[in-house]
């Protein structure tokens, strides 16, 4: 299997918006670009157990720091937000095998 570069690395999950009703959730690179607004449900369970931290959404904050914040995915409608939360994945070091960044559900 051919080795995992930087950029192959960078983009896999490093957060989601879990809508912990639903089960629904959006997935981002870490630089906040959108992978996927429908997470399987491999990639929420990943997130949860190798969860580095997790915050409710404040979607103040997220509307200060427009245009750099992660987009909201089309089904978080105002409602929804108040519910969201977001997972930051604690997601292998760069001298860890690739097998481990190869764990990360892409979607």
């Amino acid at each position: 299997m051919k080795p995992l570069s930087h950029l192959d690395k960078s983009k896999l999950p490093y957060s989601l918006l879990l809508d912990p009703q639903t089960q629904r959730a959006a997935a981002y690179t870490n630089d906040h670009h959108t992978i996927t607004e429908d997470a399987s449900p491999a990639l929420i369970d990943y997130a949860r157990s190798h969860a580095h931290n997790t915050a409710p959404f404040d979607k103040d904050a997220h509307a200060s720091g427009l245009p750099r914040r992660r987009p909201l995915p089309a089904w978080a409608t105002p409602d929804v937000q108040q519910r969201l939360v977001l997972i930051w994945i604690q997601r292998p070091t760069g001298d860890d095998p690739d097998e481990a960044w190869r764990a990360i559900p892409a979607r």
